[in-house]
């Protein structure tokens, strides 16, 4: 009986990135590099297993050597995953043979994820060598290894979605400087102070933070990732493809779990509740806020043929930005349910100033860019490149009032939301004048952006039911 190498029921855009993945240069100089350096390693500790601390030495070496593999180089390979396709022009032929855009983003995330779990498959056999050196953390050495390869999957995620972006700066330039730069910060983290250890003691279990911890981490990654690869296919993806909508409902069912939960009295510390809503917000909001694609008929239909419940739920739901604005409202309301409890520890004028401006950083860009009219499917790298340019800005600003005698003059940017976080560390600012200045700022860009999209939601609009026939059009209309 003849047996294929990979099963029919695979997908086949799988099986395409696989095999020429497997074949290609730099995973496989990856691959045998990674074994021959654990392979003399191992040999040199099994010759000095007379240390006391050899066992401990070994497995930092295999998780430093094996996070370089997987969180570093192996995300940086897909970079070129879907920009390669987009300039061959090979994305249509691929839709011809009913590979939707999504099954093609995660074809190509998988084929590569798939590599990194064959590298870690191979690691296996060295950690069980490594338990004959006695002093092994087994659950926790196991699950760490197991929450790098977590790590690495929403890294390529991160560099497959940004591959479809027409902009170098965005789909290159940030993931080659970006990942390097974090992973010599996270070896230094690694190496300082036991740091390894550290954190296999925490991946052991044994404490309830890391019952809390572990739990959130992956939660939030996966959140991550499933944003990027659904932008990713949404910049290759036809018109008529409406990803807006699930996007959309998926982070409304996760804000308004974080409301509740940070609005229980367990949620003692302000800053944790920002940094969820940060988790949460800035990838919808960056999505959202920047849709190219328009409001199409199809998309149109599937709303409205429900009446005006229909209608109420796609000015929210309908692709585009001008749908996203009004959606971003509502996300804003629920990510402010929890400080509107009255939680004791939230009742502090700087952590509203602190929120208030992280909310402006990712409207700012937003305001800019439909400002500036921009179009295309550059909008989401320009949103990108503006918030980052915008941040960049007010630490230079801060650099510059830290060698001046007089900071006052900061309050000249005060329109520029990420100079109110960096006001907020110079302690010559006081907390209520911060704060009026965020609410102000914050009302400011909602309301230009809304009115912004509520003229281009009514041209949208206006252009879909020019183009029905009659005998198509809603019957409340």
């Amino acid at each position: 009986m003849h047996l294929s190498d990979f099963p029919d029921r695979l997908s086949p855009m799988l099986v395409k990135e696989l095999r020429q993945g497997l074949r290609s240069r730099s995973f496989i100089a990856v691959f045998l590099t990674l074994q021959a350096v654990l392979g003399i390693i191992l040999l040199t500790a099994s010759a000095a297993a007379t240390s006391d601390h050899a066992g401990s030495s070994i497995s930092n070496i295999i998780f430093s050597f094996f996070s370089i593999a997987v969180l570093i180089i192996q995300p940086l390979r897909g970079i070129g995953a879907l920009s390669s396709e987009v300039k061959e022009n090979t994305i249509d032929m691929m839709v011809l043979t009913r590979l939707s855009a999504w099954r093609i983003v995660t074809g190509k995330w998988s084929a590569i994820v798939s590599q990194s779990a064959l590298i870690l498959v191979t690691i296996i056999p060295y950690l069980i060598l490594r338990y004959f050196f006695g002093g092994m953390n087994l659950l926790g050495e196991i699950v760490l290894l197991g929450l790098i390869f977590f790590t690495s999957a929403t890294l390529t995620a991160i560099t497959v979605g940004l591959s479809a972006s027409a902009s170098v700066i965005l789909r290159s330039v940030l993931p080659v400087v970006g990942l390097p730069i974090g992973g010599y910060i996270l070896m230094v983290f690694l190496t300082y102070q036991s740091g390894i250890s550290e954190l296999v003691e925490y991946c052991a279990l044994e404490k309830k933070e890391s019952w809390i911890g572990l739990p959130l981490f992956l939660a939030a990654s996966t959140y991550i990732g499933f944003f990027f690869l659904s932008a990713g296919t949404s910049l290759i993806a036809t018109y008529a493809e409406n990803h807006s909508t699930l996007r959309r409902l998926i982070s409304l069912v996760v804000a308004s779990g974080a409301a509740v939960v940070c609005s229980m009295s367990s949620v003692t510390d302000p800053y944790i509740a920002i940094g969820v809503f940060a988790v949460i917000l800035a990838p919808i909001f960056a999505i959202s806020l920047t849709e190219f694609a328009p409001l199409v008929s199809p998309a149109y239909q599937k709303f409205v043929k429900y009446g005006s419940l229909g209608k109420l739920a796609g000015l929210f739901l309908f692709p585009g930005w001008p749908s996203g604005v009004f959606f971003c409202v509502i996300l804003t309301g629920i990510s402010f349910v929890p400080f509107l409890m009255n939680h004791p520890s939230y009742n502090t004028k700087e952590f509203y100033a602190t929120g208030l401006a992280c909310l402006g950083t990712l409207l700012f860009p937003a305001v800019v860019i439909n400002l500036l009219r921009m179009q295309g499917p550059h909008r989401v790298s320009h949103y990108v490149l503006f918030g980052i340019a915008s941040c960049i800005f007010a630490v230079v600003l801060a650099g510059i009032s830290e060698s001046m005698s007089s900071r006052d003059f900061l309050w000249l940017f005060i329109w520029l939301p990420p100079v109110i976080l960096t006001m907020q560390t110079i302690s010559a600012f006081d907390d209520s004048m911060l704060l009026m200045a965020a609410g102000i700022v914050d009302v400011g860009l909602f309301c230009l952006l809304l009115i912004l999209a509520q003229h281009s939601y009514r041209a949208s609009i206006g252009e879909i039911k020019k183009s029905l026939p009659d005998h198509e059009h809603p019957t409340a209309q």
